[in-house]
């Protein structure tokens, strides 16, 4: 079964301590799971493939407290959660607006940052950057949450 975007059940986001990966990584000022309550469906999405029991998850953009302000301002880095083989594995992917088109009006590209661990023990760094890019390809602008926009999304990698 290849990856679908989904909303997490209540189970899996506890197990997956899925409220404090969010709360870690993101710079929103309201944390989880207060922030549930302020979308539509309550619940975390991901991006999962059941059968090989592989999950994405996105933990949103990053603060860059090194702003040419002087202010902690949000930055262009976003934080995403693989989970392959049981181990979580931190991406952090610089995102760059690049020109839309009639056919994809969202149009962007992701540059590894950084990646840890950088491969697992029977698990190559190609292969986990081949399913990271496998399961954006399918969560695109949002995820479950906004399907719309996704069939307008067109996601290139630099890596």
């Amino acid at each position: 079964m290849p990856f679908v975007n989904e909303y997490v059940s209540y189970e899996d986001a506890e197990k997956y301590d899925l409220d404090n990966l969010w709360n870690k990584y993101n710079y929103s000022m309201l944390k989880m799971p207060e922030l549930l309550n302020h979308f539509d469906v309550h619940q975390h999405s991901w991006c999962v493939d059941k059968e090989r029991g592989y999950w994405l998850f996105n933990c949103g953009f990053l603060l860059n407290e090194d702003s040419l302000s002087g202010f902690v301002e949000p930055s262009n880095e976003e934080a995403f959660i693989l989970h392959v083989n049981g181990q979580n594995i931190v991406f952090i992917l610089a995102h760059h607006g690049m020109e839309a088109t009639d056919l994809y009006p969202i149009h962007f590209s992701y540059k590894l940052v950084s990646m840890s661990p950088s491969s697992l023990p029977n698990m190559s760094r190609e292969s986990l950057l081949n399913i990271l890019k496998d399961a954006i390809n399918i969560f695109k602008y949002n995820g479950i949450r906004d399907l719309e926009e996704n069939a307008k999304t067109l996601i290139e990698f630099n890596f």
